[in-house]
């Protein structure tokens, strides 16, 4: 378990160190992005994912050296370089989109790409438990279909549930930890070392201690904005855990609302198209702070149109505590089974 506490502590480290110089880096090279749920619509530099990006990789590096120096193992854990290859691939891709600005068809299937090294290594467990029906041996269905979709879904979910300061890494914090407990209680209650289970936490440490030194930065007022540098690669670590761990029913409800957020999202676009009413990417601020929307078209937009009273602040802390309740009240009812 140290390994995942050497993973978490660095990675925080990393992210609380060197936002602030990134900050100050992208001013100078005027990198900004409009942070459109302001009345003001001021203008912050945009981009500061990359610094999560080397944090993650960092941490995950650092476990993987004291692996080959201090075991003095000649080979390399295929879990944790899979998930690496495939979080610096979600990286790229990432880098190409904030620059490039690819159409969304082109956004949702570029994640693809990023799950071949999960596919080529075949991490992970074949046998899926599912919710009612019960364990089904996929057999090579699974490295092949179920994780590239797996990934794809929830690299792209993450990009789309999110656009408020605060959200894309409060979330991931609340994923991330539910996956390190998760990860750190099961081998307690059931008595025995799972190795999976510890390559799985030891990812989504590196992640938590990220994304909960990026939120300092990040929260409202937004001081920095992650970019697509920095919400896929999240993404990409989230799954990269949640599929080393074979965590299946974890995964299904942590990433429920992500797929609500998804369903909502078609649904307004499809109904913009045949009542030929404007689209709208983001939610208009009135005079006192508070937001107005189009409809209940996506999860952040729910609040804001059942009540007028709600900030980009308070929506965005509503939003984490949802997920909060979702992700750990999972975790205690999964734990009871191994009581």
């Amino acid at each position: 378990m140290l390994s995942i506490l050497i993973a978490a502590i660095t990675a925080f480290l990393i992210v609380i160190i060197f936002t602030p110089g990134t900050i100050h880096m992208l001013q100078e090279k005027g990198v900004y992005g409009v942070d459109v749920h302001k009345r003001d619509r001021p203008k912050v530099p945009k981009g500061g994912g990359f610094v999560i990006l080397f944090a993650i990789v960092t941490g995950l590096l650092l476990v993987i050296g004291m692996t080959s120096f201090l075991e003095q193992s000649e080979t390399v854990n295929p879990a944790l370089l899979a998930a690496l290859v495939s979080i610096l691939m979600a990286s790229m891709i990432g880098i190409l989109d904030d620059n490039l600005d690819f159409r969304n068809r082109t956004k949702v299937v570029l994640p693809l790409v990023a799950s071949i090294p999960m596919m080529a290594l075949q991490v992970g467990t074949r046998t899926m438990n599912i919710p009612i029906i019960g364990p089904i041996d996929l057999g090579v269905l699974y490295p092949l279909v179920v994780v590239p979709l797996m990934m794809t879904f929830i690299i792209d979910s993450t990009n789309m549930y999110g656009g408020m300061n605060g959200l894309e890494s409060g979330l991931a914090a609340v994923n991330s930890s539910a996956i390190v407990i998760y990860s750190v209680m099961v081998p307690i209650l059931s008595g025995e070392t799972i190795g999976s289970l510890t390559d799985s936490g030891i990812v989504a440490a590196a992640l938590f201690g990220a994304v909960c030194a990026f939120f300092v930065f990040n929260k409202y007022p937004a001081k920095i904005l992650p970019g697509d540098v920095g919400r896929l690669p999240i993404g990409a670590t989230l799954a990269a855990a949640l599929i080393i761990g074979n965590m299946d029913r974890l995964a299904i409800m942590l990433y429920t609302p992500f797929l609500i957020n998804f369903l909502m999202y078609l649904f307004y676009r499809i109904y913009v198209k045949r009542s030929g009413m404007e689209y709208s990417k983001f939610a208009d601020v009135r005079e006192n702070g508070t937001l107005e929307v189009k409809g209940p078209f996506t999860m952040y937009w729910v609040l804001p149109y059942l009540s007028n009273n709600i900030t980009e602040k308070k929506n965005v802390r509503l939003l984490i505590l949802l997920q909060m309740l979702i992700a750990y009240g999972t975790v205690i009812f999964l734990l009871f089974t191994y009581l």
